[in-house]
């Protein structure tokens, strides 16, 4: 008699691991990054100029996000989308970041507050301050998602916290995986030393931006998706060579 074919669990569920959604979002944001790289800095520059009165900073963030988008959708991007989002999402991007700036000082006093308990209350005051830490780890989390869904029309600061905290709870793993990688590109070009100033803020931003749009492929599948990236090494160190060898920038 014969016998079923085995399955395995991917193939018996339809919904894609955290794996599934980092590879082709990182893929993509290298070779973005490698496109777009004097646009890049240029914008990363402009950034930077624009968050020198600080109140300005979060605006100039989601200017930049603005433009970042543009070029995951791969549709032409000037330093204009830059300005045209910083003064898009003036109003929200403020109100974020007073919310978070007052969030953050009342997470640190917590903190301060019960880790220097002393006496019987120590030990309570040790586990209240670890609970706070673990807090203030979810409420960085979740800056993984805030942008981008700005960007993508959500007006709203409450919606936008709301939102960015649902979609950290219900992919806890590809949230702290875009997050380390966002890190990790940060340290690479802190590493670097003028990388820091001249690329990291655009470089976090398409990033970010294109980890969300393949994550939004898991909850409409639907909707039309980005080519997958078929270039590899040979194409970063010999681009000349791409057209003659028959390879694409994209399927």
């Amino acid at each position: 008699m014969p016998t079923e074919p085995r399955t395995s669990n991917r193939d018996r569920s339809p919904v894609p691991t955290a794996a599934d959604l980092l590879r082709p979002a990182f893929r993509h944001f290298f070779w973005l990054s490698y496109d777009h790289i004097g646009l890049l800095i240029l914008a990363n520059l402009l950034w930077i100029l624009l968050s020198l009165p600080i109140v300005t900073a979060p605006a100039a963030t989601a200017g930049l996000f603005h433009l970042t988008a543009r070029i995951t959708r791969r549709e032409d991007a000037s330093l204009r989308d830059l300005i045209t989002g910083f003064r898009l999402f003036f109003r929200p991007a403020l109100v974020i970041g007073l919310v978070d700036t007052a969030i953050a000082i009342i997470l640190w006093i917590n903190i301060d507050f019960y880790s220097h308990l002393g006496g019987r209350a120590s030990i309570p005051g040790m586990l209240f301050a670890g609970l706070i830490i673990w807090a203030t780890t979810f409420w960085i989390l979740i800056h993984a998602h805030l942008f981008p869904l700005l960007i993508d029309g959500e007006r709203s600061v409450r919606s936008l916290f709301r939102k960015s905290a649902i979609l950290t709870l219900h992919n806890p793993a590809f949230t702290i995986g875009i997050t380390i990688q966002n890190i990790s590109v940060t340290v690479i070009c802190a590493m670097t030393g003028i990388g820091l100033l001249a690329i990291a803020g655009g470089l976090t931003a398409v990033l970010l931006t294109t980890g969300h749009r393949s994550l939004l492929s898991r909850y409409n599948p639907d909707c039309p998706q980005t080519p997958p990236e078929q270039r590899g090494w040979r194409d970063f160190w010999r681009p000349w060579e791409a057209g003659r060898t028959g390879n694409s920038r994209h399927a």
